[in-house]
């Protein structure tokens, strides 16, 4: 049986073998078609994905450290804790250091004690000893004058001998001199000991006084604080362990450290520049998030295989840091990123 198939557009008619030919044309030119515009599409779609630059959340750690070793006493945070720039963190054994505090201290208090003393002078029992000395001495020398007074006259009527006279003499002489000595050790008494012994007391006491701050800043630096506002992003060394001077101990996270690090090509890097703004699209954001460049590397690098695809792996990038701007909630490290330029 002959088939036959009616073009109504063209008002031909086809036996049934001229019309699987033209079946044939037909189909295969259809299927040209939808790959054309398929390609096309395609394109189009990477064309539009370009637009969007692959990165990931990156951060910079704070890792803080004891200035001298020794053993950890006390860790006093958590991890993911929000701390306050000056939150105690952590502490370390200080046994030593109290015990040498209160060495240099008592030292210190001894010291001024010495030095009070030698400004103010003799004490008031030495003193009294000096004056009543010295009142003996004027009712000696009283009674040695009035032995004088007599002799002379008794000399004068040939009762005594010149020697007698003499003797007279010498002892009231020597019964005022010692008026005069007792009178000069009171006054020297009474008065502070001399500049250079005062000035060599008080350096003395200033060497006392910084071993004193010395020993507080090694107490204090047992202690480790906080330098910055962050979380506590991990801890590193636990109770009772051992650690040098500047091991690190805890890991801290700013909320300023945290960025989006992405790869821009060399053809786009003109539309990138320090402080321009980008959109940043987060994996699991119900948003985007405005971003500001704050670092573009001056080195040219490899496109990383983990971020494109194999087809531009050996295109050249340049990798570009970005902060955000709003207050959010904190984004993880590690997340894919798309950044819109």
């Amino acid at each position: 049986m002959c088939l036959k198939w009616t073009v109504i557009e063209t008002g031909c008619e086809f036996n049934d073998k001229e019309s699987a030919a033209y079946m044939d044309i037909f189909s295969h030119t259809f299927l040209f078609s939808v790959a054309i515009a398929s390609v096309t599409l395609l394109s189009a779609c990477e064309e539009s994905n370009r637009d969007y630059l692959q990165g990931y959340v990156e951060g910079e750690f704070v890792y803080v450290s004891a200035e001298s070793a020794g053993r950890i006493g006390t860790i006093f945070v958590k991890r993911g804790q929000q701390i306050s720039a000056g939150d105690k963190l952590a502490a370390l054994d200080d046994d030593i250091q109290q015990k040498q505090h209160e060495i240099v201290n008592k030292t210190l208090n001894s010291e001024i004690s010495l030095l009070n003393n030698l400004e103010k002078g003799a004490r008031q029992a030495e003193l009294d000893i000096l004056i009543a000395q010295i009142s003996q001495a004027k009712q000696d020398a009283k009674i040695a004058k009035s032995k004088l007074t007599k002799y002379e006259k008794l000399r004068e009527k040939g009762y005594v001998s010149d020697f007698e006279l003499e003797q007279a003499q010498a002892d009231n002489h020597l019964k005022q001199q010692r008026i005069a000595e007792l009178s000069s050790q009171l006054k020297n008494k009474q008065q502070p000991s001399r500049s250079d012994e005062i000035a060599a007391q008080k350096a003395k006491m200033e060497a006392s006084r910084l071993q004193v701050e010395k020993s507080q800043l090694e107490m204090r630096r047992r202690q480790i604080f906080s330098p910055v506002a962050a979380e506590v992003y991990d801890i590193i060394h636990h109770d009772g362990e051992v650690v040098s001077a500047g091991t690190p101990i805890l890991s801290l996270l700013p909320p300023e450290s945290v960025k989006i690090r992405f790869f821009v090509p060399h053809a786009k890097l003109a539309r990138v520049s320090v402080g321009s703004l980008v959109r940043v699209k987060v994996d699991g954001a119900p948003s985007l998030i405005d971003a500001k460049v704050q670092f573009i590397s001056p080195k040219a690098e490899y496109a990383p295989p983990v971020i494109f695809s194999s087809s531009q792996k050996e295109r050249l990038v340049f990798m570009v840091e970005a902060t955000t701007l709003q207050p959010q909630e904190p984004i993880r490290l590690g997340l894919p990123v798309e950044v819109m330029l």
